[in-house]
């Protein structure tokens, strides 16, 4: 014993000494070197030395065990067969160690009753721990990592931008005061041209805000209908080639490749564009009016002088470029705001409806593509870190499972993991092609000439469906833990509930549905051309909706009195009434009525007495309960309250059958309190739940009976055997019989 303490003592010293060492080299080091570490060389460190770990964690370790595997089953090593221990003192020393243990398995095996045997109901909860351990930890991860990446400053850039372009701003035009096409091109020399050119000391700078800059130049696109009388039919757009003034028949001049400028406004678009834009670009915008595609129109591109720029727009002016056949018109450039790292996105739209008026449209997409490792607050790069750790070990386990059980694939659990997997690849994916492609196009920017459009939407469409499978991501991850959370007899109560109602939650809601839809087309059709909240089926719906879930703040009854006073009261009536109070108290008292059912025949059935999954827990970590338990917050004092300890005893036993009266009372119906008291002492209780607590109570008594034989032999074993005395005469070799406390007694 003495040795084997010894040798305890001696590693921990060495342990602690190296320790030492290290951390006071590294230290010093660190302070006495001559040199100091700035911000963004210690974060580039910390990620090349989180690179480095990723590494060994996934490629080094398994090549590592597959050569140590190959090496074990071609050159096996020898078997090792221990020498029998002859010494006394080891023996006695085991022997103590043995009761030790087997004292703190009998005393874990004291709180295991019958209930804890439903080897099905365990290995069930096994599996549930398991899943809570890596869904949970990974959902919290998750979420930890997407509200440290989220910046709330995009909303403000957002709002202010679409304020700054849309309004009037003293010198400046705003989008929504132009009423004609021809008032296009002030609205760009004002607000687009000689904003970003009023300050020459800062180059290309924004007269709203002098640290935002403008990246390349702006682009002018519109597109053209190919035959204005297209009717009820989806429109054609030109693709035509053109001289300038729009003439036909398009001529190929020999010096039209070098003032190609002169020609390019007449020219389809699609002629410039690279493969990667059919990729990423190749989507429509929804106007007012008609859907836009991309990929269509025709460009002029402005310069980065206001001179040149103006030389542009009156070239465009005197050749007619916007005319009657022009359907919208799509101005298109990219900002860049340097104190904040922050790109803006901007698509100024402008459609040309067929009674001469315009419907101007502002869509800006804040994002920030230059986002580094050096620029990522220490709060992001420990929530990153450990969201890959938390990924990894997750990938892992799905791995192994499937490895091993390859048709637990048919589970669509398992199946839903494995997309979860697949959706972490993808945005990984995404990202690291979005962070070369914006590297490429910084390159572009920095060696860009007079008049070339940069187009920084590319990275942002990239942005934005890395965006869209992260919110796919956090919903499966959450739909996910709905498996996890089973253990709750509350979530199994709704699980029930959803099974049983629906059929029947299906048929109300699509009738629903059908009452609605023929509610917002006859609303539509009766007040759509007067009112912006019912002008379109799928927008009077949703305004509908809204309405019936109390967001009534939208919706007013004026906008329903269009078609007389008597119409507009009776679609106020049913919009009021019929859908917001009939149909959805039906769908929701039918909801209730099937959840009451299952809630019935859970309690109505044959109750086994079962251990619940915390219950559980606490049989299978009782190291970590016990450890939980004696924190301070946690443990309890006993408090007298001016009682003796058996007042005390009676004063809970009596508490204890008020709640199971209670109970009572919520099971079986309101009775007296007296009438249900006599059967709480067991008379209420079945015959087989009683013989189980009989059981169990004389098994614990045998327990109790263990526990104390084997404290007494280990207390013989430390009292009467483990003498420090004999036990160095045992070592020297003496005879244990000569010892002095070994002496027989004289007859």
């Amino acid at each position: 014993n003495r040795a084997h303490k010894m040798t305890k003592k001696g590693h921990l010293l060495l342990f602690v000494t190296t320790v030492s060492i290290m951390l006071v080299c590294i230290g010093l080091i660190s302070i006495f070197s001559g040199y100091k570490h700035e911000v963004v060389k210690f974060k580039t460190m910390l990620a090349s030395l989180v690179i480095v770990l990723v590494f060994q964690y996934l490629l080094a370790d398994p090549c590592k065990f597959v050569f140590m595997s190959v090496d074990k089953a071609s050159w096996p090593p020898k078997i090792y067969i221990p020498q029998k221990l002859n010494r006394p003192v080891d023996d006695i020393y085991e022997r103590r160690e043995y009761l030790k243990l087997r004292l703190n398995m009998e005393q874990d095996n004291l709180v295991i009753s019958s209930q804890y045997r439903h080897w099905l109901l365990n290995e069930q909860y096994k599996v549930i721990a398991a899943d809570l351990l890596i869904y949970g930890q990974y959902f919290l991860c998750l979420m930890c990592l997407i509200m440290v990446t989220r910046d709330e400053t995009l909303y403000h850039n957002t709002r202010i931008i679409n304020d700054l372009f849309m309004n009037n701003h003293t010198d400046y035009y705003g989008l929504k005061e132009i009423y004609h096409i021809n008032q296009l091109f002030d609205f760009i020399e004002s607000s687009l041209v000689v904003a970003f050119n009023a300050n020459s000391t800062m180059g290309m700078g924004w007269v709203h805000a002098e640290q935002t800059m403008l990246m390349g130049v702006i682009r002018l696109r519109q597109v053209r209908l190919a035959d204005p009388r297209h009717g009820w039919q989806t429109p054609e757009y030109a693709e035509m080639y053109y001289m300038p003034d729009w003439q036909l028949p398009y001529r190929k001049l020999h010096y039209a490749d070098k003032y190609w400028r002169i020609f390019e406004p007449w020219i389809p678009v699609a002629v410039g564009f690279e493969f990667i834009d059919g990729l990423l670009m190749n989507f429509e915008h929804n106007g007012y009016l008609h859907s836009y595609p991309e990929l269509v129109g025709y460009v002029s591109l402005l310069a980065r002088s206001q001179g040149n720029s103006m030389k542009v727009l009156d070239y465009l002016t005197e050749y007619n470029w916007l005319t009657l056949n022009t359907s919208a018109v799509f101005i298109d450039f990219t900002l860049y705001n340097v104190d904040a790292n922050l790109f803006s996105i901007c698509t100024l739209r402008v459609e040309k409806t067929p009674y001469g008026g315009l419907l101007p449209h502002i869509q800006v997409e804040s994002v920030k593509l230059i986002e580094d490792v050096d620029q990522m607050p220490y709060t992001g790069l420990l929530a990153l870190l450990i969201y890959i750790v938390v990924l990894i070990q997750f990938s892992q386990t799905l791995a192994i499972k499937l490895w091993y059980e390859p048709k637990l694939l048919k589970s669509w659990w398992n199946k839903l993991d494995l997309f979860i997997f697949l959706l972490n690849v993808m945005v990984v994916v995404l990202v690291v092609l979005r962070e070369a492609l914006v590297k490429s196009m910084m390159v572009q920017v920095a060696a860009a000439s007079k008049m070339e459009f940069i187009d920084f939407r590319r990275p942002a469409r990239m942005h934005q469906l890395a965006t869209i499978f992260v919110g796919f991501l956090i919903c499966i991850t959450t739909l996910r833990l709905w498996r996890v959370l089973q253990f709750s007899s509350m979530f199994q109560l709704f699980s029930r509930t959803l099974f049983l109602a629906w059929s029947a939650v299906a048929s109300t809601a699509m009738v629903i549905l059908f009452f609605l839809l023929g509610y917002c087309f006859a609303v539509v059709t009766i007040n759509g051309n007067n009112s912006g909240n019912f002008n379109k089926i799928i927008k009077s719906m949703v305004m509908c909706m809204c309405f019936t879930f109390g967001f009534s703040n939208q919706v007013k009854p004026s906008e329903l009195f269009y078609g007389g006073e008597c119409l507009g009261i009776i679609l106020y009536a049913i919009l009021a009434f019929v859908i917001a109070v009939l149909l959805i108290n039906v769908f929701v008292s039918l909801i209730n009525d099937y959840f009451s059912t299952a809630k019935a025949q859970r309690d109505s059935g044959e109750h086994d007495e079962r251990i619940n999954f915390f219950q559980f827990l606490r049989v299978e970590f009782p190291r970590m309960v016990t450890c939980f338990q004696q924190l301070p917050f946690f443990r309890r004092h006993y408090v007298r309250n001016n009682r003796t300890v058996s007042e005390n005893v009676r004063h809970r036993l009596d508490e204890m059958d008020r709640r199971e009266g209670m109970r009572m009372r919520k099971r079986r119906g309101f009775t007296s309190y007296d009438q249900q008291m006599p059967t709480l002492g067991g008379q209420g209780k079945s015959q087989a739940v009683q013989e189980i607590l009989y059981h169990d109570n004389g098994e614990k008594m045998i327990k109790m009976a263990q526990i104390l034989g084997t404290q007494m032999e280990l207390l013989a074993l430390l009292l009467f055997e483990d003498d420090p005395l004999n036990a160095d005469d045992v070592e020297a070799g003496g005879d244990p019989s000569k010892f002095p406390d070994n002496k027989p007694d004289k007859p």
